[in-house]
């Protein structure tokens, strides 16, 4: 073994440690992201289900199909926060997870830290567009009793 092969042999293994926590670190960064889009929108619902309050505690004899719709959309919205909290605490767990991956001197992050990441980025986009079609669902009922 020569002296050249050992120096090259370190620095392919510190390129790919560093490789490997620019991947990590990426992860980190998408998930900060994530969790911020959830909040922004957990907080929107509260007024979503205010607005929903204001207009028909105004109106006198509410018919039963709008008091059906009314009911239907609050426990939507009840379904989306819960969806949401979810998220939010599976997205502190995969964070931990890809801190103390990062701080590990062992081999590069597994495959599972990448699957893990994958289901969690199916999960956030469902969630996300479970939440854009009950806004829209939302705005167009308003739409239709206005």
């Amino acid at each position: 073994m020569t002296l050249s092969y050992i120096f090259a042999s370190i620095i392919a293994i510190r390129k790919s440690i560093t490789m490997d926590n620019r991947i990590l670190d990426l992860f980190m960064k998408e998930n900060d992201a994530w969790d911020d889009m959830i909040t922004r929108q957990s907080r929107e619902i509260p007024t979503l289900e205010r607005t929903l309050s204001e207009i028909f505690t105004d109106r006198k004899g509410v018919g039963r199909d709008t008091l059906a719709n009314v009911t239907f959309l609050r426990a939507e919205m009840l379904s989306q926060e819960k969806q949401m909290v979810e998220i939010r605490n599976d997205l502190a767990r995969q964070q931990s997870l890809l801190a103390r991956e990062m701080r590990s001197d062992a081999d590069p992050f597994a495959i599972q830290t990448v699957n893990s990441q994958n289901i969690l980025r199916e999960r956030i986009k469902k969630v996300e567009r479970t939440f854009l079609d009950l806004k829209c669902n939302f705005l167009n009922y308003l739409a239709t009793i206005m």
